[in-house]
């Protein structure tokens, strides 16, 4: 990992380069984040301790921002994803979506450009919870409008970046 510091606005930042190790020990966390330190000095052919200063590294720069899950939502009885896309009174913006971030139903929430003021990824078990969950939204003060899309298949969902 290469670092280098730039000004951005007037602000001392650290701009991060990766090297061929870094994207190879991603890539292989990507795969599992169960990989052990063992099993990718196996795989890379390079030192436990190496290994262990460029994870440490990329988790100090943000590069590495968690480890988590991923789950069968059907299995857990998660059968219908949602795409909700909300139009909010612009200065209210950012307090009604970090509102929304506390749903449990909401998986994901992105502010946008365009037409409408926010996105968002919802599961839920029933036709009815989707149902109330709109209904909700729709009665916030500041939210003028929402549209809404079933996911009929989901063909990728991963947050993969290097492939």
């Amino acid at each position: 990992m290469k670092e280098e510091k730039i000004i951005v606005n007037g602000e001392e930042k650290v701009k991060i380069t990766l090297d061929e190790i870094d994207e190879a020990i991603i890539k292989t966390l990507q795969a599992d984040a169960k990989t052990s330190y063992r099993e990718i000095k196996e795989e890379l052919k390079i030192s436990i301790g190496t290994i262990h200063n460029r994870i440490s590294k990329l988790e100090e720069h943000n590069v590495i921002e968690g480890y988590t899950l991923k789950l069968n939502n059907e299995i857990l009885g998660y059968k219908l994803t949602f795409l909700i896309r909300i139009n909010i009174d612009g200065k209210h913006t950012q307090e009604i979506l970090e509102e929304i971030t506390k749903k449990p139903e909401v998986c994901s929430v992105f502010h946008t450009t365009g037409e409408q003021s926010a996105a968002l990824i919802c599961r839920f078990k029933e036709a009815q919870d989707v149902h109330n969950f709109i209904r909700e939204l729709n009665d916030k003060e500041y939210v003028t409008k929402t549209n809404s899309n079933m996911v009929l298949k989901e063909y990728k969902n991963t947050s993969t970046v290097l492939s």
